[in-house]
């Protein structure tokens, strides 16, 4: 598995490889990621197997917090450590940036994955708002 930034470059193949293996939005739009990117550079991370993408994970610090999202392995690499190496490259990369907290949000099915990579639940509450 080779794991390496995402860049601009990539995005259609990435939309093509989200959309089969998890959802995109309308967030997901070029003008966006290429913001995303821009705004935290090296922080987004892809992997891939055979010349493939294996899967994804995108990155973001705000001074204090990093933040991951749309972590997301093909269907057919589940289990076998991709996920896993994204967000141990991920975490390196931000806590080389000063990070010092790393909230996540995941699906209640999701929660074992990131026990066994050191998260642990807390007090809060997960809200969101969205904007649109």
């Amino acid at each position: 598995m080779k794991l390496r930034s995402i860049v601009l470059s990539d995005y259609s193949n990435l939309i093509s490889f989200w959309k089969k293996n998890y959802f995109v939005r309308g967030i997901d739009n070029l003008d966006r990621f290429k913001l995303f990117l821009e705004k935290n550079p090296d922080l987004s991370i892809v992997a891939e197997v055979e010349g493939k993408i294996a899967g994804t994970v995108l990155g973001s610090f705000d001074g204090r917090r990093g933040y991951l999202q749309k972590l997301v392995v093909r269907k057919d690499l589940r289990g076998k450590g991709v996920g896993k190496g994204l967000i141990q490259e991920a975490v390196r990369r931000l806590k080389a940036l000063g990070v010092v907290y790393i909230p996540i949000s995941c699906e209640k099915e999701n929660r074992g994955f990131y026990k066994k990579l050191g998260f642990k639940n807390n007090k809060q509450v997960i809200m969101s708002l969205e904007v649109s």
